[in-house]
């Protein structure tokens, strides 16, 4: 949908469309709430009964239901047109016969049975309407499964594009269609008419009952952009001027901000709230904006109350179950759901309760203290919710302080950019020496070697749990890990004994989150230990740059070993119950940490702290081409908002080329796109960082 106006014999296309998905999700509620079945209206009107300005009682209900918003906007009534109706009622039962998706189903098929126009204004001129004047446009929206057409009224202002055409003041006249449930509008206007820049908004100044969400259930849906799945209710302001800039301001009934995100498109701008609002409470906007042709600012305020706001269905913790060393605490990270489908921190205080306080104590803010070994329950509850989570307090380890080595004493580190990394590992006793004097940093590690380190780095006392007859060198540790359910190759059934094998880092990654608490698989792992720093990728922060398959050496072990002190503060264990890969954390933003080399297929992006971006690449197949890069800004969920600038590059007779853009950004992350003829290719990359990829051939 795109909501440009119509001048001068600009035949508008303005069209919108409610989606399927929100229909019969509106539907459902209207069923939920009464019995029998849904009773769409009665036959509609004729095109002869039209002609003589007949209209049904639901064509009038709309009408004036839809005035008395508008006058509370603050534009003009519209007025039932006989014409447009007919358009209307027409397109409305050409749908039903023939049910086109997306955008498609705003056209008609010439030859097609009930066919009156490719689109609405065609429609409309097969129907009678002229195009009278300099200036006059079309607009339609449409709604399915809807019982009135103040339904879809109701359901057509809880979005943006839609909201935009029926409450555009442009517009003096409408048609009405409503046919066994699909509903169709077409406002239309001919003639000048005047362009009043004081913006028109909604919800309006003084509204009740205002939406608290949307739930992007409109087709174009503007969330798609933005890459999020709901926004609080939509708030809209509309001038008849095409708006330059803005600075907006959202406050709840707490003089507490309201972060959003926010859309302009020429005269009208969309505020989307990033989160659901607050039920049957009030919220105030301040707008300051600059209309095209006016130096000065203008302003306006208003506030709006919020109609029943969401109920909890349903709490969790962060985990499904959680683990503990005695001693240790754990805060508790509630997620609510809700009954419109939507998750987040509850918006008013959980209470907590434990099994057994003498064993797992819980503070009113939700900390878990273990006391004493044991399983328990803790209780999560608001208002009639409850929940349950197990939590396991594991029986403490024996704790040892293993001797010291003087790394002066060693020969084989001196030079070493990791030697600090090797020293502490040292002194520590996290690794010794050879009895000649040697750390041999790059022998590689294997998996019972890199357990007992990291033992010793957390001062546990393997060797307590070894029996006096051992099988294996590294036995204790081998018990503590089954004990506390860490993730090892080797423990996994059908797999050989790969206690004496080389680790790489990929099994380094499972047993390391595993000692933090959750039961992620290894792919699960290293995405768990980018995103909370225990490990460091080889070549970037993704997984595909994590460099699973190399073995760890020794200086490596000690260099994973010191990092991951510094960020885990004590080895736990995992639950025995899996943890769901949803509740990993949120993926960090990609960044390589040395420009690769260029391959058959390769982009680079350099984002330079200093605002300047340089771009380079190899693309084999686009030899000896003029070509554009083309520069986006970025939202913070990855969507992008708007073109900044498009840089000509010429690629050589291998495909390479380079360029550095001429302006600044200030922007803070960007979306980089190479546009050749058939396919474009696409890097995010954020200021200070770099990215690249190399793309399939």
């Amino acid at each position: 949908m795109r909501a440009n106006a119509g001048d001068r014999k600009e035949r508008t296309g303005n069209r919108g469309m409610i989606g399927r998905k929100w229909a019969a999700a509106l539907l459902a509620a209207l069923i939920a709430g009464t019995a029998g079945t849904t009773a769409y209206p009665v036959k509609p009107v004729s095109a002869a009964e039209i002609q003589q300005g007949s209209y049904t009682q639901d064509q009038l209900d709309g009408l004036a239901y839809l005035n008395e918003i508008r006058a509370k906007v603050g534009v003009g009534p519209l007025e039932l047109d006989p014409r447009l109706t007919q358009a209307s009622q027409s397109h409305a039962a050409y749908y039903n016969r023939h049910h086109f998706e997306g955008l498609s189903a705003h056209s008609e098929t010439q030859g097609t049975e009930g066919f009156t126009g490719s689109s609405s204004q065609d429609r409309a001129k097969a129907a009678g309407w002229s195009d009278v004047g300099m200036s006059w446009g079309i607009g339609e929206v449409m709604a399915f499964q809807q019982e009135t057409t103040r339904d879809a009224i109701d359901a057509w202002l809880g979005t943006a594009y839609h909201r935009k055409i029926i409450l555009d003041g442009k517009y003096k006249v409408v048609g009405i269609g409503l046919q066994e449930g699909t509903a169709v509008m077409n406002p239309g206007f001919s003639g000048y008419r005047s362009a009043d820049p004081e913006v028109k908004v909604y919800p309006y100044d003084g509204m009740t009952g205002a939406a608290i969400g949307f739930y992007g259930h409109e087709i174009p849906n503007p969330l798609d952009r933005l890459g999020v799945e709901y926004s609080g209710g939509i708030i809209s302001a509309s001038s008849g001027q095409k708006i330059e800039s803005f600075k907006a301001d959202i406050r709840n009934s707490k003089g507490q901000e309201v972060p959003f995100y926010s859309e302009l498109q020429s005269d009208t701008l969309y505020l989307y709230p990033k989160d659901i609002l607050d039920g049957y409470s009030l919220y105030t906007v301040k707008l300051d904006y600059t209309v095209k042709g006016e130096p000065q600012p203008r302003s306006a305020a208003w506030s709006f109350t919020t109609g029943k706001g969401r109920t909890i269905e349903g709490l969790s913790a962060q985990y499904d179950e959680l683990v503990l060393n005695p001693g240790g605490k754990l805060p508790l990270q509630v997620t609510a759901r809700y009954n419109d489908g939507t998750s987040g921190s509850p918006k008013t205080s959980a209470s907590y309760s434990s099994s057994s306080p003498a064993g797992l104590k819980v503070s009113a803010d939700g900390v878990l203290e273990a006391v004493k070994p044991g399983s328990y329950k803790v209780t999560l509850s608001s208002g009639s919710v409850r929940d349950t989570v197990p939590v396991k307090v594991f029986e403490p380890l024996k704790s040892k302080s293993y001797p010291a080595i003087d790394p002066v004493k060693v020969k084989d580190i001196a030079g070493r950019s990791d030697r600090e990394a090797i020293e502490w590992a040292l002194r520590r006793g996290v690794a010794s020496a050879d009895a000649n004097g040697n750390f041999r940093p790059e022998d590689s590690v294997t998996e019972a070697q890199f357990l007992t380190m990291l033992m010793r780095a957390y001062k546990i006392d393997y060797e307590a749990y070894a029996s006096k007859k051992k099988t294996h060198w590294a036995e204790g540790a081998y018990r503590v890990a089954k004990d506390r359910g860490l993730l090892l190759f080797s423990a996994r059934p059908g797999k050989k004994d790969f206690r004496d094998q080389p680790i790489n880092r990929y099994r380094a990654a499972g047993l390391i989150a595993s000692g933090d608490g959750v039961n992620f698989d290894f792919p699960y792992a290293v995405n768990y230990v980018l995103v909370r720093d225990y490990m460091r990728g080889t070549l970037g922060n993704q997984s595909w740059s994590f460099g699973s398959n190399d073995l760890v050496t020794r200086a490596q072990a000690a260099a994973i070993l010191m990092k991951l002190q510094s960020g885990m503060k004590q080895l736990t264990g995992a639950p025995s119950s899996v943890t769901p890969k949803e509740k990993l954390p949120e993926d960090l933003f990609p960044e390589v940490y040395a420009k690769p080399e260029l391959g058959e297929k390769t982009l680079i992006a350099e984002f330079r702290a200093d605002g300047t971006l340089r771009v380079e690449g190899q693309f084999r197949d686009q030899a000896n081409r003029q070509l554009d890069i083309q520069v986006d800004e970025r939202s913070e969920e990855g969507q992008s908002l708007g073109e900044l600038e498009k840089i000509p590059v010429q690629t050589d007779e291998t495909g390479r080329f380079s360029v550095t853009s001429s302006r600044i950004y200030t922007e803070e992350q960007l979306n980089v796109y190479f546009r050749t003829e058939g396919v474009s290719y696409f890097i995010q990359v954020k200021k200070g960082t770099l990215n690249a990829s190399e793309f399939s051939h």
